[in-house]
């Protein structure tokens, strides 16, 4: 006859048979440890990488801040020039014109 597999039908173990099924038992949890260990360094491998990725992110974020930064103060310098420029022919403008009409 053969044996059923199916664990219900299964009998218990007798006291001969405890220090097996104890074994097994045993290295079952071993086995459910070594797993649990590698699950938690795959989970620390991965928190260490999406880590490096937000650095590198962070530093691409202040490099670009940095340049457009270097680019506002050209443009305002740039501006600013322009603004003197504009005011000197105005004021030059103004005195020909105010001239003109004395003469």
């Amino acid at each position: 006859m053969s044996e059923s597999t199916d664990p219900s039908t299964r009998a218990i173990p007798t006291p001969g048979e405890m220090p097996w099924v104890i074994s097994y038992l045993r290295d079952d949890i071993q086995d459910l440890r070594q797993d649990l260990r590698i699950q938690i360094k795959a989970g620390h491998d991965r928190t260490d990488e999406t880590n490096k990725r937000i650095d590198e992110t962070n530093k691409r974020i202040d490099e670009t801040s940095h340049l457009l930064g270097e680019q506002i103060r050209a443009v305002h310098k740039r501006m600013d020039t322009y603004f003197l420029w504009i005011m000197g022919t105005l004021v030059t403008i103004t005195g020909i014109l105010i001239a003109v009409i004395k003469l």
